[in-house]
């Protein structure tokens, strides 16, 4: 995909992935967005996999939510979350692959 940028709102756009970015700029939240990425979840399941109060679940979820990188789903009393799309897991994919070639983990394919 080649991005011009005179295909596209420029600063609509820009502001928009800035906050994309912000919700990824936080190690629960990438955690979280991975455990999500295997499985949807509870408020309370995510507490007990991440080890994290359920006050920390909530907010970072919001966030999440915010940027549309997640969405819920109310099943009787609870919401279950997931990825929101198939974008969110290649973008999370991709930015782990970037760090472990970074890190000399990957070969640069």
């Amino acid at each position: 995909m080649n991005v011009s940028l005179s295909n596209w709102n420029e600063d609509a756009t820009l502001l928009q992935t800035t906050e994309i970015f912000k919700a990824l700029s936080d190690t629960n939240r990438l955690r979280i967005l991975l455990l999500l990425e295997q499985e949807e979840s509870s408020v309370g399941h995510i507490t007990h996999t991440l080890n994290l109060s359920q006050s920390n679940v909530s907010h970072q979820l919001k966030i999440l939510k915010q940027a549309r990188l997640v969405k819920s789903l109310r099943q009787g009393q609870s919401k279950i979350y997931s990825i929101d799309d198939q974008h969110v897991s290649t973008l999370l994919k991709q930015a782990i692959h970037h760090t472990k070639h970074l890190r000399g983990e990957v070969s640069n394919d």
